[in-house]
Protein backbone atom coordinates (compact mmCIF):
# COMPACT_ATOMS: atom_id res chain seq x y z
CA UNK A 1 0.00 0.00 0.00
CA UNK A 2 0.95 3.40 -1.04
CA UNK A 3 0.65 6.78 0.48
CA UNK A 4 1.24 9.96 -1.73
CA UNK A 5 -0.56 13.44 -1.65
CA UNK A 6 -3.06 12.30 0.60
CA UNK A 7 -4.60 9.28 -0.83
CA UNK A 8 -3.87 5.48 -0.16
CA UNK A 9 -3.20 3.19 -3.08
CA UNK A 10 -3.36 -0.84 -3.01
CA UNK A 11 -3.02 -2.98 -5.86
CA UNK A 12 -6.21 -3.54 -6.97
CA UNK A 13 -8.05 -0.52 -4.68
CA UNK A 14 -7.76 2.82 -5.08
CA UNK A 15 -8.47 4.68 -1.44
CA UNK A 16 -8.96 7.80 -0.70
CA UNK A 17 -7.56 9.78 2.63
CA UNK A 18 -8.06 13.61 1.94
CA UNK A 19 -5.69 15.51 3.95
CA UNK A 20 -4.17 18.92 4.01
CA UNK A 21 -1.37 17.55 2.17
CA UNK A 22 -3.80 17.75 -0.73
CA UNK A 23 -4.11 15.12 -4.16
CA UNK A 24 -0.87 15.74 -6.12
CA UNK A 25 1.03 12.56 -7.71
CA UNK A 26 -1.79 9.58 -7.18
CA UNK A 27 -2.73 9.93 -10.72
CA UNK A 28 0.58 8.59 -12.18
CA UNK A 29 0.41 5.34 -9.58
CA UNK A 30 -2.99 4.31 -10.95
CA UNK A 31 -1.47 5.20 -14.47
CA UNK A 32 -4.54 7.15 -16.03
CA UNK A 33 -6.48 3.76 -15.59
CA UNK A 34 -10.01 3.87 -13.79
CA UNK A 35 -10.43 -0.36 -13.54
CA UNK A 36 -12.88 -1.63 -10.82
CA UNK A 37 -11.72 0.24 -7.97
CA UNK A 38 -13.32 1.88 -4.75
CA UNK A 39 -12.44 4.72 -2.46
CA UNK A 40 -12.61 4.66 0.97
CA UNK A 41 -13.14 7.21 3.89
CA UNK A 42 -13.07 6.43 7.46
CA UNK A 43 -16.96 4.83 7.28
CA UNK A 44 -17.33 4.26 3.54
CA UNK A 45 -16.70 2.70 0.68
CA UNK A 46 -17.64 4.23 -3.05
CA UNK A 47 -17.25 1.67 -5.66
CA UNK A 48 -19.41 1.61 -8.85
CA UNK A 49 -22.72 1.14 -9.07
CA UNK A 50 -23.46 -2.42 -10.15
CA UNK A 51 -26.73 -4.45 -11.01
CA UNK A 52 -27.43 -5.97 -7.25
CA UNK A 53 -27.88 -2.38 -6.03
CA UNK A 54 -30.93 -2.23 -7.68
CA UNK A 55 -33.70 -3.36 -5.35
CA UNK A 56 -31.83 -0.73 -2.52
CA UNK A 57 -31.85 2.03 -5.33
CA UNK A 58 -35.24 1.75 -6.12
CA UNK A 59 -36.12 1.50 -2.00
CA UNK A 60 -34.41 4.48 -1.07
CA UNK A 61 -35.19 6.66 -4.45
CA UNK A 62 -38.48 6.33 -4.18
CA UNK A 63 -38.88 7.85 -0.98
CA UNK A 64 -41.50 10.71 -1.44
CA UNK A 65 -39.55 12.85 1.02
CA UNK A 66 -36.06 12.29 -0.83
CA UNK A 67 -37.82 13.19 -3.64
CA UNK A 68 -38.08 16.34 -2.89
CA UNK A 69 -34.33 16.96 -2.17
CA UNK A 70 -33.47 15.94 -5.80
CA UNK A 71 -34.34 17.02 -8.88
CA UNK A 72 -34.51 14.20 -11.60
CA UNK A 73 -35.37 11.33 -10.14
CA UNK A 74 -38.80 9.88 -12.09
CA UNK A 75 -41.17 8.98 -9.52
CA UNK A 76 -42.38 6.24 -9.33
CA UNK A 77 -38.80 4.48 -9.25
CA UNK A 78 -39.87 1.10 -9.62
CA UNK A 79 -36.46 -1.51 -10.32
CA UNK A 80 -37.10 -1.68 -13.71
CA UNK A 81 -36.54 1.89 -14.15
CA UNK A 82 -33.52 1.14 -11.27
CA UNK A 83 -31.80 -1.54 -13.57
CA UNK A 84 -31.99 0.20 -16.36
CA UNK A 85 -30.27 3.73 -14.69
CA UNK A 86 -27.61 1.25 -13.55
CA UNK A 87 -27.24 -0.33 -16.71
CA UNK A 88 -26.60 3.21 -18.71
CA UNK A 89 -23.53 3.55 -15.97
CA UNK A 90 -20.81 1.71 -17.32
CA UNK A 91 -21.09 3.11 -21.36
CA UNK A 92 -21.32 6.49 -19.78
CA UNK A 93 -18.37 5.80 -17.91
CA UNK A 94 -16.47 4.21 -20.69
CA UNK A 95 -17.30 7.38 -23.13
CA UNK A 96 -16.10 9.87 -20.11
CA UNK A 97 -19.72 11.49 -19.76
CA UNK A 98 -20.18 10.27 -15.96
CA UNK A 99 -19.20 8.53 -13.52
CA UNK A 100 -21.43 6.65 -11.12
CA UNK A 101 -20.88 5.48 -7.46
CA UNK A 102 -22.82 3.46 -5.08
CA UNK A 103 -22.17 4.27 -1.66
CA UNK A 104 -21.70 1.67 1.43
CA UNK A 105 -21.03 1.70 5.36
CA UNK A 106 -17.75 -0.19 5.51
CA UNK A 107 -18.97 -1.67 8.58
CA UNK A 108 -21.89 -3.42 6.96
CA UNK A 109 -21.51 -3.33 3.11
CA UNK A 110 -24.66 -2.73 1.18
CA UNK A 111 -25.48 0.16 -1.03
CA UNK A 112 -26.96 3.20 0.61
CA UNK A 113 -26.92 5.91 -1.50
CA UNK A 114 -25.57 7.40 -4.66
CA UNK A 115 -22.54 9.90 -5.63
CA UNK A 116 -21.69 10.81 -9.25
CA UNK A 117 -19.86 13.46 -11.78
CA UNK A 118 -21.85 14.35 -14.80
CA UNK A 119 -19.08 16.25 -16.97
CA UNK A 120 -20.29 19.18 -18.38
CA UNK A 121 -17.35 20.13 -20.07
CA UNK A 122 -13.08 19.19 -20.66
CA UNK A 123 -11.83 19.93 -16.98
CA UNK A 124 -15.91 20.51 -14.83
CA UNK A 125 -17.71 18.49 -13.98
CA UNK A 126 -21.62 18.91 -11.69
CA UNK A 127 -21.74 16.56 -8.59
CA UNK A 128 -24.84 14.86 -7.27
CA UNK A 129 -25.10 12.58 -4.57
CA UNK A 130 -27.87 11.11 -2.00
CA UNK A 131 -28.09 8.88 0.83
CA UNK A 132 -31.11 6.76 1.81
CA UNK A 133 -33.33 8.60 4.18
CA UNK A 134 -32.21 6.28 7.03
CA UNK A 135 -28.75 7.33 6.71
CA UNK A 136 -29.27 11.29 7.19
CA UNK A 137 -28.23 12.80 9.53
CA UNK A 138 -24.65 10.60 10.35
CA UNK A 139 -22.17 12.74 8.22
CA UNK A 140 -22.28 10.14 5.43
CA UNK A 141 -22.60 13.28 3.06
CA UNK A 142 -19.33 14.66 3.96
CA UNK A 143 -17.74 11.76 3.74
CA UNK A 144 -18.65 10.99 0.19
CA UNK A 145 -18.74 14.21 -1.46
CA UNK A 146 -14.98 14.39 -0.07
CA UNK A 147 -14.01 10.84 -1.97
CA UNK A 148 -15.75 11.97 -5.06
CA UNK A 149 -14.19 15.14 -4.92
CA UNK A 150 -10.89 13.83 -4.72
CA UNK A 151 -11.60 11.20 -7.59
CA UNK A 152 -12.20 14.26 -9.86
CA UNK A 153 -9.20 16.12 -8.90
CA UNK A 154 -6.59 13.62 -9.19
CA UNK A 155 -7.72 11.32 -11.53
CA UNK A 156 -10.25 13.25 -13.64
CA UNK A 157 -7.78 16.09 -13.95
CA UNK A 158 -10.84 18.15 -13.36
CA UNK A 159 -10.24 21.96 -12.55
CA UNK A 160 -13.78 22.43 -11.40
CA UNK A 161 -16.55 20.80 -9.79
CA UNK A 162 -19.98 22.48 -9.28
CA UNK A 163 -23.33 21.36 -6.90
CA UNK A 164 -27.12 22.57 -7.58
CA UNK A 165 -29.38 22.22 -4.56
CA UNK A 166 -32.10 23.60 -3.49
CA UNK A 167 -32.42 26.48 -1.04
CA UNK A 168 -34.07 24.92 1.97
CA UNK A 169 -31.87 21.97 1.69
CA UNK A 170 -29.64 22.96 4.34
CA UNK A 171 -27.91 19.92 5.16
CA UNK A 172 -26.83 19.36 1.64
CA UNK A 173 -25.78 23.21 2.06
CA UNK A 174 -23.55 22.75 4.92
CA UNK A 175 -21.79 19.54 3.34
CA UNK A 176 -20.69 21.74 0.17
CA UNK A 177 -19.66 25.14 2.25
CA UNK A 178 -17.50 22.75 5.17
CA UNK A 179 -15.76 21.08 1.83
CA UNK A 180 -14.89 24.35 0.28
CA UNK A 181 -17.31 25.18 -1.87
CA UNK A 182 -18.15 28.61 -2.98
CA UNK A 183 -21.76 29.85 -3.78
CA UNK A 184 -22.11 32.11 -6.86
CA UNK A 185 -25.67 32.33 -6.92
CA UNK A 186 -29.35 31.78 -6.88
CA UNK A 187 -31.59 30.42 -9.79
CA UNK A 188 -35.13 29.95 -10.10
CA UNK A 189 -35.49 26.53 -11.98
CA UNK A 190 -39.27 24.99 -13.33
CA UNK A 191 -39.54 21.36 -11.70
CA UNK A 192 -42.85 20.37 -12.95
CA UNK A 193 -43.09 17.52 -10.59
CA UNK A 194 -41.83 18.98 -7.80
CA UNK A 195 -44.00 21.47 -7.32
CA UNK A 196 -42.85 24.12 -10.42
CA UNK A 197 -40.57 26.56 -9.34
CA UNK A 198 -37.94 26.24 -6.87
CA UNK A 199 -35.20 28.23 -5.93
CA UNK A 200 -31.65 26.33 -6.40
CA UNK A 201 -28.13 27.48 -4.89
CA UNK A 202 -25.18 27.03 -7.23
CA UNK A 203 -21.96 26.45 -5.53
CA UNK A 204 -18.01 26.21 -7.16
CA UNK A 205 -15.03 24.14 -5.84
CA UNK A 206 -12.11 25.41 -8.11
CA UNK A 207 -9.82 22.69 -7.54
CA UNK A 208 -6.83 24.62 -8.59
CA UNK A 209 -6.32 26.04 -5.64
CA UNK A 210 -4.78 24.05 -2.80
CA UNK A 211 -7.08 22.20 -0.56
CA UNK A 212 -8.21 23.89 2.84
CA UNK A 213 -7.67 22.84 6.26
CA UNK A 214 -12.12 22.77 6.12
CA UNK A 215 -11.54 20.51 3.77
CA UNK A 216 -10.13 17.25 5.66
CA UNK A 217 -12.19 14.38 6.36
CA UNK A 218 -9.34 12.13 8.43
CA UNK A 219 -8.87 8.79 8.45
CA UNK A 220 -8.28 7.02 11.38
CA UNK A 221 -5.78 4.21 11.60
CA UNK A 222 -4.81 1.54 8.93
CA UNK A 223 -7.32 0.57 5.86
CA UNK A 224 -7.55 -2.69 4.79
Amino acid sequence: MTYVGGIFWASEELTHHSSDKGYAGASRLLGGGLGARSLFTPRLTLRWIASSDAERLSAFAGDPLLLQKTETIPYPYDVPAAREWIDEAEGLRERGSAYRFAIEERSEPAFVGVSALMMLSRGSAELGYWLGRDFWGQGYGREAVAATVAFGADILKLQSIQAVVYSENTASVAVLRGLGFEEHAFETINVPDRGGARLVRRFISDLRKDPKPSNVVPLSGKVA
